[in-house]
């Protein structure tokens, strides 16, 4: 399987959340799983390690940009729901 087909059914698992596929994880799941990999990470001797420095360096700006996202997105939902009704 190629990396676009990979790619596009990721997405779509993403976007048809776990309500529609049980076997799809949710964004805030993610995101809870990436927080605990990084608390891990630099809170263990593997923080030697170049790929897991790497993880690091780039998790705290990536982690904050994706939480910012979701939240914006979330809050834009409701805002959008509560003028429906």
């Amino acid at each position: 399987m190629s990396a676009k087909v990979r790619l596009k059914k990721l997405e779509q698992l993403l976007l048809d959340g776990p309500w529609r596929n049980e076997s799809a994880l949710s964004v805030e799941t993610l995101l809870d799983v990436l927080v605990c990999l990084y608390t891990e990470c630099s809170h263990s001797a593997l923080r030697r390690d170049k790929y897991v420095a790497e993880f690091l360096e780039w998790a705290p700006d990536a982690l904050g940009n994706l939480v910012l996202s979701v939240l914006t997105s979330v809050m834009l939902d409701k805002h959008a729901s509560k003028q429906d009704c």
